[in-house]
């Protein structure tokens, strides 16, 4: 069952090469801005008020909302509540919505897809390249759908489609729906590194390449709180004491996003949303906390994987829940971008179906969040968009008017 958008109402602004499509009552309203004459809308379901937003670089119609999933899952198990799921979920959503509305499809349409990314992918406009890992990964990517449509949107990474406002949560304040450091080796290649993320609840591992946020901690009680609950703000609410970790607890900075506001003149870039490199959160940001003497004290580090988990179990969350929401927003005609990481499939061609995979038990995986195209293992949960191709039909040619002839006088054969 169909439920309706939690953007339904907004407008949608109409960014360079993409055009709005409106859909409502079974007929598709086109921005005539930068569509083919002559190319006609999409054929849509009768009284299925959504939206889809053509792509002319790629010949793609996408659906406008960039989290459907969250409110329709098309009878498809293990969806959670925020719209996230697992890449063979995705494939059986993806299944669902063609087959729905009596095997018409959504919208009218049955060729809905996964963003395809071609493989071995070709795109020399990535950071790095990784031929036995399937092609090139990292920042900067142009070719596959989502990257294209990134840079589309106007966005260039490390930066994140939705910028998250401050909120506290619990004794914390400024969480991010993103992706944590931990100082945990991830015993794989010698720059992986252990995270957590802090949208699934989901202990990962990552490149030390990326762009990720960082939560410093002191060891033990510094501040000597009285353990009255789990967390203890301590140090006039700028620390918090976790008395569940170890034999005698850790105490976590609260703001958990302080690089956005004090980068503390290190070298090493710093984005402008708090998020870092791996190298330069241990090299620089956190040794330069000690340096500083943040809050009066020395010693701060980047936690474990298990104590960056211990801290969301201790903040009452459950498995799959962000640890701040995130708001809903419109970009470029898009609602509910998640600033997080999307699944996408391996391929032939951007128009193609899903086939193969970049690596074992990997599949192709770009964020939102910070820009970064890569390959997650299956079992992550990640966000979905789709798309279908769609190519306008050519304007017919038009063939110049010929004026009616005029017999001259006296010329038999002569017109003009």
């Amino acid at each position: 069952m169909a439920h309706a958008r939690r953007w339904a109402r907004l407008s949608a602004p109409v960014v360079t090469a993409l055009v709005v499509v409106t859909v409502g009552q079974g007929v598709a309203h086109p921005s005539t801005e930068g569509v083919p004459a002559n190319s006609g809308p999409p054929s849509t379901a009768a009284g299925l008020p959504s939206m889809t937003v053509y792509d002319p670089g790629l010949h793609v119609m996408w659906l406008a909302d960039a989290d459907l999933a969250a409110t329709d899952t098309f009878g498809t198990a293990d969806i959670d509540a925020d719209g996230s799921m697992t890449y063979a979920t995705a494939v059986k959503w993806v299944y669902a919505m063609n087959h729905s509305d009596n095997g018409k499809g959504y919208l009218g349409h049955n060729d809905w897809t996964l963003p395809v990314t071609p493989t071995p992918d070709t795109d020399t406009t990535c950071s790095s390249n990784n031929n036995s890992g399937g092609g090139h990964f990292g920042f900067g990517c142009t070719v596959s759908p989502l990257a294209s449509l990134y840079k589309t949107l106007g966005l260039s990474w490390p930066n994140t489609a939705v910028v998250v406002p401050g909120s506290t949560t619990g004794p914390f304040h400024d969480f991010q729906p993103y992706i944590y450091w931990s100082r945990t080796w991830a015993g794989t290649y010698a720059n992986n590194f252990s995270t957590l993320s802090f949208n699934t609840g989901r202990p990962m591992a990552n490149i030390s390449l990326h762009y990720m946020y960082v939560l410093p901690m002191l060891p033990g009680n510094p501040f000597d709180a009285t353990a009255s609950s789990v967390l203890v703000p301590v140090d006039k609410g700028q620390a918090v004491y976790e008395a569940g970790t170890g034999t005698h607890g850790v105490t976590w900075l609260a703001d958990a996003d302080l690089a956005k506001s004090q980068t503390f003149g290190i070298a090493g870039p710093v984005n402008v949303d708090g998020s870092m490199e791996h190298s330069t959160a241990v090299d620089d940001w956190v040794p330069a906390m000690s340096t500083r003497r943040w809050l009066g004290k020395t010693g701060w580090r980047l936690p474990t994987q298990d104590e960056l988990e211990a801290l969301y179990n201790a903040l009452g969350l459950s498995a799959q829940h962000p640890v701040v929401p995130v708001p809903s927003t419109m970009l470029g005609g898009f609602g509910d971008i998640q600033p997080y990481l999307y699944w996408s499939c391996a391929g032939q061609s951007v128009v193609g179906t899903c086939q193969g995979q970049p690596g074992s038990g990997q599949q192709w995986s770009f964020s939102f969040g910070n820009g970064y195209q890569g390959t997650d293992v299956t079992e992550n949960l990640l966000y979905v968009m789709v798309y279908y191709p769609y190519y306008p039909a050519p304007s017919p040619t038009t063939r110049p008017t010929v004026p009616p002839c005029r017999p001259v006088s006296g010329q038999p054969g002569k017109c003009v």
